[in-house]
């Protein structure tokens, strides 16, 4: 499908994500990090599963910004799509501390574990919302195309909801014909990625919402193709980027279910303003007016902070993400 053929969060990618704005977004990630393994009591073998890897474009800034714990940081990029691991073994092949893999690891070591715009990219499935309550949206071939078709028509059916599905909806009573995502994915892969690491963090970012309210505002769903959003997923199949926001309710549950505690749950700007952005946008500034005169490549970097905390502190936009800090142990 779509990210099997490389797409995503690379060089031909159809969205942009925090991590490709700038050099900024590791560095305050970076920050994260270090506070958390400041937490655990500065171990000495500690480990960052980064989940949805992409480019390897968020390992390569935190790791060049050098914090407290860089001589004890092994850096683990999961990535499915073989492509971008070949991109990701460009971008970091110069790390000795970097290990790239096709799935999540085994360990028993502490750690952080991170998940941007991950979790919407996972499967789901759509519940509708019908006077008998809730069903299953799914998909059958038209009667009517014709064998052999290479554009078939698709059409939507409801089906009984399973146990399992029925218990990643809260209870709440919404509208009849309202939808939601099931996040069937992101639910098992919480707890799958909760087995990677004995204790420590995982940091969940994306966009996101409550059951009641994505119910209520609809417009959840979309697709990306070409840098076009679009909101129809029978369209393009294989080439086009499905996603939805995530359903927080069953994350949260999840993540309990797991031995974590959540210890945060914020925008993406409350966060980054928790980690100090502002801070570095006045160290940025600060060292544009020191070498713009040399017009070197610290300064340049520099001047260029402004303007990516603005896009990614943008509550309309990156900055209106979810962050969710969960820890164990």
């Amino acid at each position: 499908g779509f990210f099997a053929r490389g797409r995503g969060p690379s060089g031909r990618s159809d969205f942009v994500t925090s991590p490709e704005t700038g050099s900024l977004f590791g560095l305050m990630v970076g920050k994260a990090i270090e506070s958390l393994w400041l937490a655990q009591g500065s171990p000495e073998d500690f480990v960052v599963i980064e989940a949805g890897a992409g480019s390897g474009r968020l390992c390569r800034e935190v790791l060049r910004s050098e914090r407290g714990f860089s001589s004890a940081i092994n850096y683990i990029t999961v990535e499915r799509s073989e492509a971008l691991r070949q991109v990701q073994a460009e971008t970091l092949g110069r790390y000795s501390n970097v290990s790239i893999l096709a799935d999540l690891p085994d360990l028993s070591t502490s750690g952080v574990i991170i998940a941007n715009e991950l979790l919407d990219n996972l499967v789901f499935d759509i519940a509708e919302f019908t006077s008998d309550g809730w069903a299953e949206v799914r998909v059958a071939l038209n009667a009517d195309s014709a064998i052999g078709d290479s554009s078939p028509e698709f059409l939507e059916v409801l089906a009984p909801l399973d146990d399992f599905r029925s218990s990643l909806i809260p209870d709440f009573a919404p509208q009849i014909g309202a939808r939601l995502p099931i996040q069937v994915g992101a639910f098992e892969w919480i707890a799958r990625a909760a087995t990677s690491i004995k204790d420590g963090a995982m940091i969940l970012i994306d966009y996101a919402g409550n059951a009641e309210d994505l119910a209520r505002r609809g417009g959840w769903l979309r697709t990306y193709r070409d840098h076009s959003r679009g909101d129809d997923p029978l369209l393009y199949p294989g080439e086009a980027d499905i996603t939805s926001d995530v359903v927080l309710d069953p994350i949260r549950d999840a993540l309990i279910d797991s031995g974590f505690r959540i210890e945060s749950e914020t925008t993406q700007a409350e966060w980054l303003s928790g980690l100090g952005i502002e801070d570095e946008v006045a160290t940025g500034e600060a060292a544009w007016l020191a070498g713009a005169a040399r017009g070197d490549l610290e300064a340049l970097i520099g001047r260029s902070r402004a303007t990516e905390a603005a896009i990614l502190t943008d509550p309309l936009g990156l900055g209106g993400f979810t962050v969710i800090v969960a820890r164990r142990g």
